[in-house]
This record gives structure tokens, sequence and C-alpha cells, in this order.
């Protein structure tokens, strides 16, 4: 299934003194670490930001959102109106272990559905799931109507949630570390010291 690697990069970066990503893990830019990952698998990458003058030497499209300063929810819309395939898999920009067999699964998981999202230890990962075109009205109207939580499009939608149990069955690794966010500083030392272990083997 033709399916488009999206990069989220539309965070403040409020805990960190700079764009976290290009944060570095092991002397690789965070966001570098997830293109490469991204251009390996998809036959579309592109990322979705507000500051695109950041990340024009990653030679990818870039793209702004549609409604701004609405959270999440505009980038993962931006990206839908904009991708060329009708699925995409989107990534935030502060998560290096991405787990692409894990990835994998869960686009072969879309049949019919709309979005696919993991579960872990009872919250969604809204930033590391699976969406479709079909998103796209529901999205619009909740950013014209300030409703900006995920889940409410969830509910709207035919989404399938994946437990937690069935998520290990199809990755090698911790899942908290496979969706570890580099919000702050600790966050940081902690993933440079899984990174010889985790990076070398996705």
């Amino acid at each position: 299934m033709k399916t488009t690697g999206v990069i989220l990069s539309g965070g403040k970066s409020t805990r960190m003194k700079y764009n976290k990503a290009f944060a570095k893990i092991d002397g690789k830019p965070i966001i570098e670490i997830i293109m490469a990952k991204f251009s390996n698998y998809f036959d579309e990458t592109i990322i979705i930001s507000n500051q695109p003058d950041l990340y024009k030497q990653l030679g990818v499209p870039i793209y702004t959102d549609i409604y701004p300063s609405k959270g999440p929810m505009s980038g993962i819309h931006s990206a839908l109106v904009n991708a060329t395939n009708d699925t995409i898999f989107t990534s935030a920009c502060d998560m290096p272990f991405i787990d692409m067999d894990l990835v994998s699964y869960l686009i072969n998981k879309k049949n019919n559905h709309d979005i696919v999202v993991p579960e872990i230890n009872g919250y969604y990962q809204a930033l590391s799931a699976l969406y479709t075109k079909n998103c796209i009205t529901v999205l619009e109207n909740c950013l014209i109507n300030e409703k900006l939580k995920l889940i409410k499009i969830y509910e709207q939608l035919n989404t399938l949630v994946v437990k937690e149990k069935n998520l290990l069955k199809h990755s090698k690794n911790n899942l908290e570390d496979v969706f570890l966010n580099i919000n702050d500083e600790i966050s940081l030392t902690r993933a440079n010291k899984l990174a010889g272990r985790l990076l070398s083997s996705q």
C-alpha cells in the first residue's frame, strides 16, 4: 500500500533551548535519523512545519499548517491535504527510535479503517499513527470549531486502536523506548544512552 511518511515538526520546543528536531542523538540530528528511516521505507516523505526555512536543506517537500496555531490536529490535517498518497503515517520530529517493523505492522492493519493508532499504557500514540484522506472533512470541522483533541476524530471515524499486547509482538525493543519523545535535556541524555543499542537494531 502506498503511504506517505510525515514528520510533524510544529512543536515550540519550550523545554529545550533550541529546536528539538535538531537535538543530536549519537551525533546526528533527530530529524535526520527519522528522515533516513522514512526515506528507506516510504515512496514519499514530507515535513509539516510553520518554520519551513529550517528544513529546506533536508531535500523533501515542506508544508505549513492550513489552520495555524491549532496544535497537532492542524499538522495532521495539512499532511493529509498535501500528501500524494491516500494514506499517511505520522511521526513527531522528536522520536528517534520509531521502529519501522512496527510501522509496517500498523500500516498492514489498515484494511477499511480510516485511522490506525497504537495505544501504550492506556494512552493513544496519536502522533505515531496512520490516517487516511477520509479524515479530512472531520478534521476541518474540528479545527473550525476549536475541538482540538484528536480523540474527537477517533470517535467520529472508523478507528482501529492497536493494543500494547499486539504491538509487543512486532517490535524487538521496549515500547516505551520506541515511542520516546525528546522533550527536555533529561530525555535527550536518556536517548543518547539508548542510541547504541536501539539505532543499530533498527
